[in-house]
């Protein structure tokens, strides 16, 4: 019984461990991906100031407010 108890507490320890190096696998991807596009808007913005052309902004922000100001009821009919 007493071997039983420890090889569970190993195994949780291990799970434990395991999860918790996903989840900094999982915050350092997110945190390398927002430097990679706050860094990406940064040099599209000073190339646009640069050879003085209108910054392109894509209207995705604008649409996508208009979907989730939509609302539908369970059959996909507009309300």
């Amino acid at each position: 019984m007493r071997t039983l108890a420890t090889i569970a507490l190993w195994l949780l320890t291990l799970l434990g461990m395991s999860l918790g190096i996903v989840a900094g696998v999982v915050a350092l991807a997110s945190l390398l991906t927002e430097t990679a596009a706050r860094l990406a808007v940064t040099g599209t913005d000073r190339f646009a100031r640069r050879h003085r052309l209108a910054p392109f902004t894509s209207g995705l922000p604008d649409e996508l407010a208009a979907v989730l100001s939509t609302h539908r009821d369970g059959k996909g009919d507009p309300r």
